[in-house]
C-alpha cells in the first residue's frame, strides 16, 4: 500500500526508498503520468508489431502525458545454463528482440519466473506474471509513480493493468483493440474468466471503435454503460495520396517499391497477416476467378508470418501469374506500397478497426473491406468503398470484378475514402482526446 506524504500524495516504497518523481512535478508543471501495459510493441525483429499502439502513445506525449511502457518478458538464465531447458533458450532469443527505448518512450520489462520443468510446478501463470509486474513497479527507480495505468488489449495485459492499480491504488483504463474480445477470449476459455474480470473491475473501459462496445458487453452479464471510443487513428501525413499523377511515373513508383521485375499494369494490395482469419482463403478463391478477366491486374500480398503459406495457396490454384507473396512489409515502406497500389483489399473475419484499411483509405487506394469491427463507421456509404459481408466469396468476386474493370469507379471510391480516413483522425488528434479521459478518470479519483 501507498505511504502517503504530508501533501496527501501517495509515495510507493521499496524498503525505504521512494519511487522517483516526474521531472514535470519538480518543475511545478504537472503532467498526466501514464504507465502502460502491453505485449505488444516494436520490437527489433518486428518494427510494426504494436505499432499502433506505440503512435497512439507518440501522440499522447505530444499531447502533454508522460508515457512508460511495461512489457513482461520470461526470466532465463545466462548462457550457456539457458541451454539445459529449450524455454529457457527460446526465452532469452526473445529478450534480444526487446527494445528499451521507441521514439523516446520507454519500455521496462519485468521478469516472470516460470519454474522448469514446469509440469512439476503448480501455479497460476497469469497470477505469477502480476506478481512480476508489481513487484518490478514497486522495486524500480526507474518507473514514475503514475497517475492511472493503461492497459492495452483486454486480455492479457488489461489483466495485469488492473492487478497493477490495485496494488498501487491508482485508477486503471483498459482499452480493447480487437482479438482480446474476439478470439482469444472464444477460444481459451481461462482467457474468458480474466476477460470478464477484468470488463468488471476496470475503472474506464475503451474501445478502438463502437462495434467494439457491444463486442465487450457480450461477456458481461451486466453490460456496462459508460464504455468510451477512441479510434487508434492513422498518419495522415505519411500516408497520402501520391503526387505524381502521369502513368510513367506510378509504372516507375511500382517498379522501385516492388521490384524491377514487376511490369503489371495493375496492382491489388492486401496487407495482413497471414492467417485464415484475415480471409486470405476467400481472397484466393475470389481471384481465381476474376484474374482471368482482370488483364494487366496482379494481385501484391504482403504480412506477417501466420498458419497460412500463402505461396502454397497460390501454387494450388494455379495463380502464380497473377498473384505474388512479398512477406513482411516493414512498417517505413507501407506508405510506399499503398501508393503504388490501384487498389486495396482487406476480406477479414473479424477486426477492432484494421489499421492497414484505414492507411490504404488515407492513400485515396479504392478499398474492398469486410463489415466488420469499426469499418462501417469509416467506410459509411458505397461511395466511399466496397463493404462487404465477411466469409461472402461471390460478394468479394462482384466487388474484385468492379474494382478492376472501372478506372473511373477507381478514382470516386479513392477520393471519397481520403476524407473517410480523415475523419477517423490521426493518432496525435485521438492521442490528445485519450489523454483527456484517462486525466478525467485520475481527478473523480481523487
Amino acid at each position: 500500500m501507498p505511504n502517503m506524504s504530508a501533501d496527501g500524495a501517495a509515495t510507493f516504497v521499496s524498503g525505504s526508498e521512494p519511487v522517483v518523481p516526474a521531472v514535470s512535478e519538480t518543475l511545478g508543471r504537472p503532467r498526466l503520468r501514464v504507465l502502460a501495459v502491453s505485449h505488444a510493441y516494436p520490437r527489433r525483429n518486428n518494427a510494426s508489431h504494436g505499432i499502433f499502439v506505440h503512435r497512439l502513445h507518440s501522440g499522447m506525449r505530444k499531447a502533454g502525458a508522460d508515457v512508460t511502457v511495461l512489457q513482461l518478458a520470461e526470466w532465463a538464465p545466462p548462457w550457456p545454463l539457458s541451454n539445459i531447458d529449450a524455454a529457457w533458450q527460446r526465452a532469452r532469443l526473445a529478450r534480444r528482440e526487446l527494445l528499451d527505448e521507441v521514439d523516446g518512450v520507454a519500455i521496462h520489462h519485468p521478469r516472470t519466473v516460470t519454474p522448469r520443468p514446469s509440469r512439476f510446478f503448480a501455479g497460476d501463470t497469469w497470477e505469477r506474471e502480476c506478481r512480476a509486474i508489481v513487484d518490478y513497479c514497486r522495486d524500480s527507480r526507474d518507473v514514475l509513480r503514475p497517475d492511472i495505468v493503461l492497459g492495452h488489449f483486454m486480455v492479457p495485459d488489461g489483466f495485469h493493468a488492473v492487478a497493477l492499480g490495485r496494488a498501487l491504488d491508482v485508477p486503471v483504463a483498459v482499452m480493447a483493440w480487437g482479438d482480446d474480445l474476439h478470439s482469444w477470449p472464444e477460444q481459451r476459455p481461462d482467457w474468458r474468466r480474466r476477460l470478464q474480470q477484468v470488463l468488471d473491475q476496470s475503472d474506464l473501459l475503451i474501445a478502438c471503435s463502437r462495434r467494439m462496445v457491444a463486442d465487450g458487453n457480450r461477456w458481461l452479464r451486466d453490460p456496462r454503460d459508460d464504455w468510451q471510443v477512441v479510434y487508434g487513428g492513422v498518419d495522415l501525413e505519411r500516408f497520402s495520396p501520391p503526387l505524381e499523377v502521369d502513368s510513367a511515373a506510378r509504372d516507375a513508383r511500382r517498379r522501385r517499391v516492388l521490384g524491377a521485375r514487376f511490369d503489371s499494369r495493375h496492382v491489388l494490395v492486401c496487407l495482413a497477416q497471414a492467417t485464415a482469419a484475415k480471409g486470405y482463403v476467400e481472397l484466393l478463391d475470389a481471384w481465381n476467378d476474376v484474374a482471368r478477366s482482370a488483364s494487366g491486374w496482379t494481385l501484391v500480398m504482403g504480412g506477417g508470418a501466420g498458419e497460412l503459406d500463402i505461396r502454397s495457396e497460390i501454387a494450388r490454384r494455379g495463380l502464380a501469374h497473377s498473384a505474388i507473396w512479398i512477406g513482411r512489409v516493414a512498417p517505413n515502406n507501407v506508405s510506399d506500397v499503398l501508393r503504388a497500389a490501384d487498389g486495396f483489399v482487406l476480406p477479414s473475419h473479424a477486426e477492432g478497426l484494421s489499421l492497414s484499411m484505414l492507411e490504404a483509405l488515407a492513400c485515396g487506394v479504392p478499398t474492398i473491406a469486410t463489415a466488420v469491427g469499426g469499418h462501417d463507421e469509416v467506410i459509411r456509404d458505397a461511395a466511399e468503398g466496397w463493404l462487404l459481408p465477411p466469409r461472402d466469396v461471390v460478394a468479394l468476386t462482384r466487388a474484385l470484378r468492379e474494382l478492376t474493370s472501372s478506372s473511373s469507379e477507381r478514382a470516386r471510391r479513392g477520393l471519397a475514402g481520403r476524407a473517410a480516413a480523415e475523419r477517423i483522425g490521426s493518432p496525435d488528434t485521438n492521442g490528445r482526446r485519450l489523454v483527456e479521459m484517462l486525466a478525467g478518470v485520475g481527478a473523480r479519483r481523487r
